[in-house]
């Protein structure tokens, strides 16, 4: 069974107006003294340990720019530590500081608690068929996703394998 076109784009409309509505009703005041996006970014790392920020990136699906100025705020407010990478010493590996999951667990209790005032209306059947729907919606994405990535990855080693250049991305250094 297929989803039609204008089912399709009413449902993109409302991924982005959901996520102006989260971000107007559940933002923490800890929230406004960072760039946006920041908090996902601490989570995500939060949830590897520690990686290069090359590996976050690609997790985030945000250019290494994007990631860096992130990750200089965030290891400024100190959220976030650079350490040597163990196995190549011309690397840095990142991780959550105490402070930083600290700020993860303040906005995380904040923002459930937004959502319990705002959903009060609703029973926890109804919630729970929300959050199913979006789980399912979200694996969806990240299938879809990964298997874009690895018919990427396999076109970039056949062009790599042909000589010539795969592009100027996968050409850059870990930053």
């Amino acid at each position: 069974m297929s989803v039609s076109t204008e089912t399709a784009r009413n449902l993109i409309k409302e991924f982005y107006l959901i996520g102006r509505a989260v971000r107007g009703a559940l933002t923490h005041p800890d929230e406004s003294m960072l760039l946006p996006g920041a908090i996902g970014v601490l989570g995500t790392l939060d949830a590897r340990e520690s990686c290069r920020q090359g590996d976050l990136a690609v997790d985030l699906c945000i250019s290494a720019s994007a990631l860096s100025r992130h990750v200089t705020e965030l290891v400024a407010a100190g959220y976030i530590a650079r350490s040597p990478d163990p196995s190549d010493g011309r690397a840095t590996l990142i991780r959550v500081t105490d402070s930083g999951r600290a700020l993860l667990a303040r906005i995380s209790a904040s923002r459930a608690q937004g959502l319990q005032a705002i959903l009060a209306e609703w029973d926890e059947a109804d919630a729970e068929r929300a959050c199913a729907a979006m789980h399912k919606l979200r694996t969806s994405l990240t299938e879809y996703a990964q298997f874009e990535h690895a018919q990427t990855e396999h076109a970039h080693r056949t062009l790599a394998g042909e000589g010539r250049p795969v592009t100027k991305e996968s050409q850059e250094v870990d930053v």
